[in-house]
């Protein structure tokens, strides 16, 4: 084989291959425009069935405080240490998967990315500034054992 004929036909292949892959790239996209809530640090809710548990004697050791971990933002309401001093919901915003705060002056649930905002108990407050719009927050059942609160994902 010629070297011009062995550039000619590495060249092929190599086209043959930037195309397959482009080809099934574009191939692999969803239709569906709704966004699905970003999992990990905020996270999106978990996986049914799932726990989350943080330590009470270390973790919301004051009214006004939460944590989000494994998918589930942890909020304090109330003194002492029963299931009812808690409440456990989604850590995404269902809107676009941005990170869930407790707003402890205003007594409500913010999200980070377009300041939607929830009842403690998930309801919609407000809508995306964005001009979207978003759907209540999931509540978990929580239970307490010795210091470990734990929420159910459901």
């Amino acid at each position: 084989m010629e070297r011009n004929e062995f550039i000619k036909s590495l060249g092929l292949g190599v086209a043959l291959v930037c195309a397959g892959t482009c080809l099934s790239a574009c191939g692999s996209k969803s239709n569906d425009p709704t966004p699905s809530p970003a999992g990990g640090g905020g996270g999106g809710g978990g996986t049914p069935g799932a726990t989350a548990s943080i330590d009470l004697a270390t973790q919301l050791t004051t009214v006004g405080s939460f944590v989000a971990t494994g998918g589930v933002l942890f909020i304090r309401l109330a003194a002492g240490n029963s299931t009812s001093s808690f409440v456990a919901t989604q850590a995404a915003c269902p809107h676009q998967g941005g990170a869930l705060n407790w707003v402890q002056a205003s007594n409500l649930i913010q999200c980070s990315l377009h300041a939607s905002q929830y009842t403690s108990g998930g309801a919609i407050l407000r809508q995306p500034n964005d001009g979207g719009t978003t759907s209540a927050l999931k509540v978990y059942n929580t239970s307490i054992s010795g210091t470990i609160l734990t929420a159910t994902i459901s």
